[in-house]
């Protein structure tokens, strides 16, 4: 195998890139891919900065910037990096905890009505509305369709 075809391999499965964001003296923002520091750009928001720089990294990679993923990395100092990160990870935890709520709440729905008690009264028991328990319910007794192979 050449370098060439090795190159091709890497760049067609390597599509997240992490883009490093530092802010310059004048508020305008300079980003950089870790994995290839060739490929920078700036922009006056954070927003324009991530869009240029994927715009870049798809010219530079030969690939479809649709394809293309850049996680923001930002230049911080480390008090206020620290902070950034725990709200993330709060957000992250919110997310987890929200479906293991629906999770639950769908078996104890399931069981309530198994139990010959209304959805009206499940719902208050729950703590949530007769039309949300309907929708646990539905989604419980659906099982994902299979394709036809």
């Amino acid at each position: 195998m050449t370098d060439h075809s090795t190159n091709e391999m890497t760049e067609k499965t390597m599509k997240t890139y992490t883009a490093r964001l530092e802010r310059e003296k004048d508020g305008r923002w300079t980003v950089e891919l870790a994995e290839e520091p060739r490929v920078h750009t700036w922009a006056k928001t954070v927003d324009q900065a991530l869009a240029r720089v994927r715009e870049a990294a798809a010219l530079w990679f030969d690939a479809n910037e649709d394809d293309i993923e850049v996680i923001p990395q930002p230049v911080l100092p480390k008090t206020t990096g620290r902070t950034v990160a725990q709200a993330r990870q709060a957000r992250q935890d919110a997310r987890n905890a929200d479906r293991r709520a629906v999770e639950k709440n769908k078996k104890a729905a399931a069981a309530l009505t198994a139990r010959g008690i209304s959805m009206r009264d499940a719902a208050a028991i729950l703590g949530i509305s007769h039309q949300r328990v309907h929708q646990l319910l539905a989604q419980q007794e659906t099982p994902p369709r299979r394709k036809a192979g």
